[in-house]
């Protein structure tokens, strides 16, 4: 999720090692991929980690799977209270007025979310799922919806951020939107977007208050919409990221809708810098982020995307990192992770709705180099939804 002539303005530390918080630190080889640097080293150096408690569940996470890990994970994920008559949720918000007017094609674009929906259509999954039309339909007429108030974006986004975009909103000079544009990474923006990323939180804050509400019938819920959300800092866009969409959504239900504990689980093979800087301090928000890390060497090149970052004051021990330090991770790796790790802690902290920030560029083929088949999401979905909570996915990159 980052430009080409961002990524190679980044240096690499030349630390591309293998981290585990119980291990000696091996030497990796990484190499270069589409839109990313990472520079290649096969390092012999390695030294020892002394234990550090990494949550207060008092449980180790390795940000390396071992051999052992690799091949311990036949035992299927338990979806005993996982039931056929479960109703689910679809929102879609194209944003089809926030684009790259200098590059039509890319990979960030409308088409992203209307052909997610032909797809779902064509296959029959649309049909079984309720739709909620509010989203797309406002969405088609380019016209802002007002589910959200001022104050439900500046519980996650500063003041002067959102007065900063608000002016951008009434900005219909090209030049001086890409000249904004260039002060972020990896950011485009048309006299729309501000709008259209604000539809989009607006989108899924909808689709929350459908699941979680007493008063209605929705068990869980997917959000497919754009711009993706999980890099938008409190204070700076980033990423293709404008509004935090699911931290947006984390501090609505806690606020709105009488929620106290929210898992985030985001399984993007990005590192959500974003949503983990507005949790950091917070005990009633658990973030989970199972990403590439490479020591920093991996977008967002941020070095506190690591697993000995485990929150701070209040918050601490309730930021868990898994950080990658190699391509290649498919369904075992994420399946003992689930196991060990993230249902664990889940069961302990016992959240009343899992929000996921659910980017699919950790899918088998796509550019996050590693191997993760769509029977392997499903898997993971599936142990989510085992935990008894309401559960909401909301498309981030991928």
């Amino acid at each position: 999720e980052v430009e080409n002539n961002k990524s190679k303005e980044l240096q690499s530390d030349g630390n591309n090692r293998q981290i585990s918080p119980t291990s000696t630190v091996c030497g990796t080889e990484t190499t270069a991929s589409d839109d990313f640097f990472i520079e290649d080293e096969d390092s012999n150096d390695s030294r020892e980690f002394s234990h550090i408690p990494l949550s207060p569940f008092k449980t180790i996470i390795k940000a390396v799977p071992t051999e052992e890990t690799r091949i311990c994970c036949d035992d299927e994920i338990s979806t005993e209270k996982v039931t056929d008559d479960c109703k689910t949720g679809l929102t879609f918000e194209a944003s089809s007025q926030h684009f790259n007017r200098h590059n039509w094609f890319h990979k960030e674009r409308p088409l992203r979310v209307t052909s997610i929906e032909e797809a779902l259509t064509k296959n029959g999954l649309h049909s079984r799922c309720e739709i909620l039309e509010e989203g797309h339909s406002l969405n088609l007429h380019s016209t802002e919806m007002k589910f959200l108030s001022d104050d439900d974006f500046l519980r996650v986004h500063l003041p002067g951020y959102m007065q900063r975009l608000d002016k951008l909103s009434k900005c219909t000079c090209n030049d001086k939107l890409d000249c904004e544009a260039e002060q972020f990474k990896s950011i485009y923006l048309t006299p729309d977007s501000v709008k259209d990323a604000k539809n989009a939180a607006g989108s899924l804050c909808h689709l929350v208050t459908k699941v979680v509400s007493p008063d209605h019938d929705l068990d869980n819920g997917f959000a497919v919409i754009r711009p993706p959300g999980h890099h938008a800092e409190p204070g700076f866009a980033g990423g293709y990221c404008i509004i935090n969409n699911v931290a947006v959504a984390a501090a609505y239900a806690r606020k709105e809708l009488g929620v106290k504990n929210v898992l985030i689980v985001d399984w993007d093979v990005h590192h959500g810098n974003g949503t983990q800087s507005i949790f950091l301090k917070d005990p009633n928000v658990l973030y989970f982020s199972a990403h590439r890390w490479h020591r920093g060497n991996f977008y967002p090149f941020l070095q506190n995307g690591g697993p000995t970052n485990v929150g701070m004051g209040d918050g601490e021990g309730f930021n868990v990192n898994v950080g990658w330090s190699q391509k290649g991770m498919g369904d075992k790796e994420y399946f003992a992770l689930w196991e060990s790790v993230l249902l664990p802690l889940a069961r302990e902290f016992q959240p009343e709705l899992i929000l996921v920030s659910a980017g699919f560029d950790a899918a088998d083929g796509d550019m996050g180099e590693c191997h993760v088949t769509p029977a392997g999401f499903r898997h993971l979905t599936q142990g989510l939804l085992s935990l008894g909570s309401k559960v909401v996915c909301s498309l981030e990159g991928g």
